[in-house]
């Protein structure tokens, strides 16, 4: 299994017109939206961790969107989740903290997935509070037969959700506190502490400078296989709209 050619890259329809169903407050920070609409029945449901673009308005080229994981796909139910990180200003924030039943906007995707190896047996599943959505899509789908230790890094204790796997899971939560700039710092240092076994399956999704660090360290202090590992940029400090596809590949052991 690789990053990139053991991920599937479904064909893109046009973005399709669903509106707000129901907003829930999951933890103080995280915001799940559930759209629904007509549109919704062609939705290409692809795996966990995939990819879809928010867009709350204008047209191509010229779009205000953001990029998510969906969270939940009910095709008899035409309902999609979605879960927002309110993380501070940005257009993405603002439209989850006022988000309400019947407001409308669009959405466009899937993308790409990530592919579980049904031979393997070990997989740490690592990232911030904005890969949890992944991480959970991921752990929902790991065959009973296998085993799972998840890092996820958030806030504090209040942003720890329950997550549920057939696999035998080993979850730790890691909170770094209020400041935003020490995001990825406890992650890291948690990565290079821990004991991997060499077939390990890796994902790493977090802050993109800390994702970068992390994949350099396993693959060239820990000599991890680069087919073994798939690591995203989900966001990057200092950047209010950074791009979705860096995925540390130009990264050498």
């Amino acid at each position: 299994m690789s990053a990139d050619p053991g991920s599937s890259r479904p064909a893109r329809p046009p973005p399709r017109a669903v509106e707000v169903k129901r907003v829930e407050r999951i933890t103080p920070r995280l915001v799940r939206v559930t759209f629904t609409g007509p549109e919704l029945a062609t939705f290409g449901w692809n795996g966990p961790a995939a990819h879809i673009k928010v867009i709350f308005s204008g047209e191509a080229p010229n779009r205000l969107m953001r990029t998510y994981t969906p969270r939940r796909y009910d095709r008899e139910a035409l309902e999609l989740d979605v879960d927002f990180v309110l993380h501070g200003v940005g257009p993405a924030s603002n439209w989850a903290l006022q988000a309400a039943p019947g407001q409308k906007l669009r959405i466009g995707g899937p993308g790409r997935n990530y592919v579980v190896d049904p031979s393997a047996q070990w997989f740490l599943l690592a990232g911030d509070e904005t890969a949890v959505p992944a991480i959970a899509t991921i752990l929902e789908v790991l065959p009973a037969t296998s085993q799972a230790r998840v890092l996820a890094e958030v806030v504090d204790r209040a942003e720890e959700l329950v997550l549920t796997s057939r696999a035998r899971v080993e979850t730790t939560w890691l909170h770094r506190g209020e400041d935003a700039r020490r995001a990825g710092e406890l992650l890291e240092r948690t990565i290079q502490d821990l004991n991997l076994p060499p077939e390990a399956r890796i994902y790493v999704a977090c802050e993109a400078g800390a994702m970068r660090r992390i994949r350099k360290h396993l693959l060239a202090e820990r000599k991890i296989d680069r087919n073994q590992l798939t690591t995203r940029g989900y966001w990057k400090l200092g950047s209010t709209d950074y791009p979705d596809r860096d995925y540390g590949d130009d990264i050498e052991p």
